[in-house]
């Protein structure tokens, strides 16, 4: 019944706020409607999208993660929030949303080049033996975000992924302006 500090796993901060009597759970900073996708069901998704449209489909998954990270730099530049402080937040965002640890890895995006590195990629997470990174809405979003907080158009690229052996998924920015 009792135990000893020393057994106790350290708090964990919530997050979310769940509402089970009206099934709405919300994110404690600001308020924000979130919802719950497992990765099965996220996997489901992008396995539709792919038999119905074939490489469309990771068109529409790259578009869907740009519009989103567009949206996100264009909330930092209206708070006024440095490009640091915006990759800072989306490092945050990804880490309470689920989606991995990301971590700047090298290279500075207001210089033109940077790397990112995924540990425990939620988008690839059910994508066994790819001979091609997938992990294309992170990409998108991460592309949507330096074009906004920037101001120049990036190429963005996933040059490793868990789903093809990597160890970790990295994703490469490439200023063009």
């Amino acid at each position: 019944m009792f135990r000893s500090k020393k057994s106790e796993a350290p708090a964990k901060p919530e997050v979310i706020d769940f509402d089970p009597a009206h099934g709405v759970l919300a994110r404690k900073d600001d308020g924000s409607r979130v919802i719950a996708l497992g990765s099965h069901g996220w996997a489901t998704i992008e396995k539709e999208l792919e038999s119905t449209f074939m490489t469309g489909g990771q068109v529409i998954l790259q578009r869907v993660g740009y519009s989103y990270g567009r949206a996100m730099g264009r909330a930092a530049k209206r708070a006024e929030v440095t490009p640091e402080q915006t990759m800072d937040t989306m490092q945050t965002l990804a880490r309470e949303s689920g989606w991995g640890l990301l971590s700047l890895n090298g290279g500075d995006l207001l210089g033109g080049e940077a790397r990112i590195t995924v540990k425990d990629c939620f988008f690839c997470l059910h994508a066994r033996e790819s001979n091609d990174p997938v992990c294309f809405t992170l990409v998108g979003l991460v592309n949507g975000i330096a074009d906004e907080i920037i101001g120049v158009s990036h190429r963005v690229t996933e040059t490793k992924c868990i789903s093809k052996g990597d160890a970790v998924c990295e994703i490469l920015i490439e200023g063009l302006g």
